[in-house]
């Protein structure tokens, strides 16, 4: 992209976006050099997502959570798609999960501000022939992460942006010299498979209160210290993943497709023991799982590094049934829950009119 005359850009002054959470189950691969890393399993749920409303500005102005790092993904944007100096935007974050909580936030937060910018930026002519709510394909998700550097490892919430579902992703082909690359040319891991959960299923997310998992540098540490997953161990958790859990969540068998989940769930999380026994809210994970499992919640896992536990119900009774019998757990005065629906759509960006003077925005 180029910086284009004020009147070749799009007619849109202002839209907002809502997305999806990302709850990620494991990876499938990790650190066999010239093989493939950070593939895994990971569905989206349709709360708690980012809910943003971004607006074409004269200088950067942000509000709301994690407003610094929203202004720091559009400065991104201008710098990778070459928008020129004078391009910036007002945003105000309504709404985003907290961070490194296992939710995805920062992917999310990111490819939301991407697409903001893009659809504020883009030649008026590309405009041409939209509607007036958006969705997004592979490709734009793609683009929107390059411009904001996401999809380093796991591209599970890039794919969910474009369209929601559960997914499969194969893993980025890591080569054996770690040539170092750039966003422009760096490759994806690949999508294998989507497919939208059935509609009445539901998914309680617990959350813990005032706790984080492992994030930037002390991540970054904890993978260059990790020895390479098994072979055994990738080659189960692909059978588990393509043999039992995707083919019951086509057909819809949801016994089935909780105990994969489950099985899925602690077998990835093996590899990572090491680290992840040594974080502050590890002990209390496990607990929650062997406790939502004692009350017949077997589809549950946990979110990435944690603190998020997912627990998948048959139906909204059954997520009720879940949340009621948890309340009467120790574990409930540490977390917050949350009955979440699978989302099948992704992201949306609707055109809307903003008066940021008097904090007001309409469609």
């Amino acid at each position: 992209m180029t910086q284009d005359h004020p009147s070749l850009l799009s007619p849109t002054a202002a839209v907002e976006i809502c997305t999806p959470a990302r709850l990620h189950l494991g990876m499938l691969s990790f650190g066999v050099a010239g093989g493939r890393s950070f593939g895994g399993v990971g569905v989206m749920i349709d709360r708690p997502g980012v809910q943003l409303r971004i607006r074409r500005a004269k200088r950067y102005e942000a509000t709301g959570p994690l407003a610094d790092r929203a202004v720091a993904f559009a400065k991104a944007c201008v710098e990778a798609w070459r928008l020129g100096e004078r391009v910036a935007c007002g945003i105000e974050v309504i709404d985003v999960p907290g961070s490194h909580a296992g939710l995805g936030s920062g992917t999310q937060l990111g490819l939301a501000v991407a697409a903001g910018m893009r659809q504020l930026y883009r030649p008026r002519a590309e405009a041409q022939g939209q509607q007036a709510e958006r969705r997004f394909d592979i490709r734009d998700a793609v683009e929107l992460a390059r411009g904001v550097g996401r999809g380093r490892r796991s591209c599970v919430g890039i794919y969910g942006f474009s369209g929601g579902g559960l997914i499969v992703e194969g893993g980025r082909l890591m080569p054996a010299d770690r040539v170092a690359e750039d966003d422009a040319t760096r490759s994806f891991s690949p999508l294998l498979a989507r497919v939208h959960l059935p509609e009445q299923w539901r998914c309680v997310v617990f959350s813990m209160r005032n706790a984080v998992g492992l994030h930037g540098d002390a991540e970054k540490q904890a993978f260059a210290s990790l020895p390479p997953v098994t072979l055994e161990i990738s080659a189960e958790l692909s059978r588990i993943a393509l043999m039992d859990l995707w083919p019951a969540a086509v057909e819809g068998r949801f016994a089935e497709f909780s105990d994969a989940v489950l099985r899925y769930g602690r077998l990835a999380g093996q590899p990572f023991a090491e680290v992840s026994s040594r974080l502050p809210h590890a002990q209390a994970t496990e607990r929650l799982i062997d406790s939502l499992v004692a009350i017949g919640a077997r589809g549950s896992a946990q979110s990435s590094w944690g603190p998020t536990v997912m627990a998948c119900c048959e139906s909204p009774a059954a997520a009720d049934a879940v949340v009621g019998q948890f309340a009467k757990n120790d574990l409930s005065r540490s977390y917050n829950t949350t009955i979440a629906r699978f989302d099948t759509q992704g992201a949306v960006l609707r055109d809307i009119v903003w008066n940021p003077a008097q904090d007001t925005a309409r469609p």
